[in-house]
């Protein structure tokens, strides 16, 4: 198959590439500098470029004012942004001095309050010796109390004890003994029940019990005996014994009331004694504990304060990187300015003219003529 051929239409033109002047980014400074009229921004847009395409030596007195306008305006713009990183370090720095201070503020805060904290451990150790003190005397005294309770208790018992059994030798024993009318049998039979129950806590063998409640119950004529004597005699003597027994007993009372007085007078002195003692130490460590707390309050200030200087830092370093980065880019434009002022930018403007498309080398001889005239030639 023969190669298409080349009908001698033209291939359309290459597209032009979108030219950007170099003075591009002089004139958006200029559309954004707000400080002056709209229609000065407009009219220095319209100059700048007209001014820069003239060679510095060939610059008119109104374009070299033209020019200089703009300069002071990127002059004032490059120190504005200086003065903003300026601003940005100083603040910076301030709030690194501010927590270097808050630093040094919360150390000897820290110290102060943890030595004082020490320090109340110590005195706490101190008021839980002196409480265990304290409750010890207070045991002593209990006991030493219900010892003198308990004697009271028993010199009760003893002075009742003796009365009841006076009670029953006059009225039961004595009168039953010499046989006397004691009115009723159920009243005889009562007292001599009581007789026997006394003689049996008195320590009597249980056959003396019973020969007395037998004895007692005998005429006057069959008491005579021997047996019923020697019943009699020997029920008397463990009733003698048992009351002179008793008058030992409450006769040694007083002494021993007298002890448990004065152990109970003496238990009272020393928990009073140790009581205050506590109360000392414990209000000297509630002292030292409010202390502490004020301590820890100034160090929880300190701390905070250096906390809240710390947290500032991260938004005054990205200020800072911010107006760095700001005016690093922003110097590119002066620079660029300094540089157009310097030649004329007509040559940089013009636009390069566009190749045209050549034709396959295989579809144009070395003449230039076409293929088709070529073949019309050799016919």
């Amino acid at each position: 198959m023969a190669p298409k051929r080349n009908n001698g239409a033209k291939a359309p033109p290459a597209k032009k590439a979108k030219i950007v002047a170099p003075e591009a980014p002089i004139l958006e400074f200029i559309a954004k500098c707000q400080e002056i009229p709209k229609p000065c921004r407009e009219m220095l847009q319209a100059s700048v470029p007209i001014c820069l395409e003239v060679v510095e030596s060939d610059r008119h007195k109104f374009q070299v004012e033209i020019l200089d306008q703009v300069a002071k305006l990127l002059a004032k713009r490059e120190s504005e942004k200086r003065a903003a990183v300026t601003e940005a370090e100083g603040e910076l720095a301030k709030i690194n001095a501010d927590k270097e201070k808050a630093a040094a503020d919360t150390s000897p805060a820290k110290a102060a309050a943890d030595a004082k904290q020490a320090e109340c451990d110590e005195k706490g150790k101190v008021v839980d010796a002196a409480r265990e003190v304290s409750n010890a005397a207070c045991t002593a005294l209990k006991e030493s109390q219900k010892a003198e309770a308990d004697f009271d208790a028993k010199k009760t018992a003893l002075l009742k004890e003796q009365e009841n059994f006076i009670k029953l030798m006059t009225e039961g024993f004595g009168p039953l003994k010499d046989n006397k009318e004691l009115g009723n049998w159920r009243q005889r039979n009562k007292l001599i029940g009581e007789l026997q129950k006394k003689l049996s806590e008195v320590g009597a063998q249980e056959s003396l019990v019973d020969a007395l409640a037998t004895t007692l119950k005998m005429t006057p004529e069959k008491r005579a005996g021997t047996f019923a004597k020697a019943t009699m005699d020997f029920a008397q003597e463990y009733f003698d014994k048992h009351k002179a027994k008793v008058a030992q007993d409450i006769a040694s009372l007083d002494a021993e009331e007298a002890g448990h007085k004065t152990a109970v007078a003496r238990e009272e002195a020393i928990a009073a004694e140790k009581k205050t003692a506590l109360e000392v130490v414990e209000k000297e460590w509630d002292g030292m504990q409010e202390v502490w707390i004020e301590l820890d309050k100034i160090l929880a200030e300190a701390a905070r304060g250096e906390k809240q200087q710390e947290s500032q830092i991260p938004r005054a370093q990205k200020t800072l990187d911010k107006a760095k980065a700001e005016l690093e880019k922003f110097i590119q434009v002066p620079t660029l300015f300094g540089e157009l002022k310097e030649k004329s930018t007509a040559a940089t403007a013009d636009e390069p003219e566009p190749e045209e498309e050549k034709v396959d080398a295989e579809e144009q001889d070395p003449q230039g003529e076409k293929p088709d005239e070529a073949m019309q030639a050799d016919a």
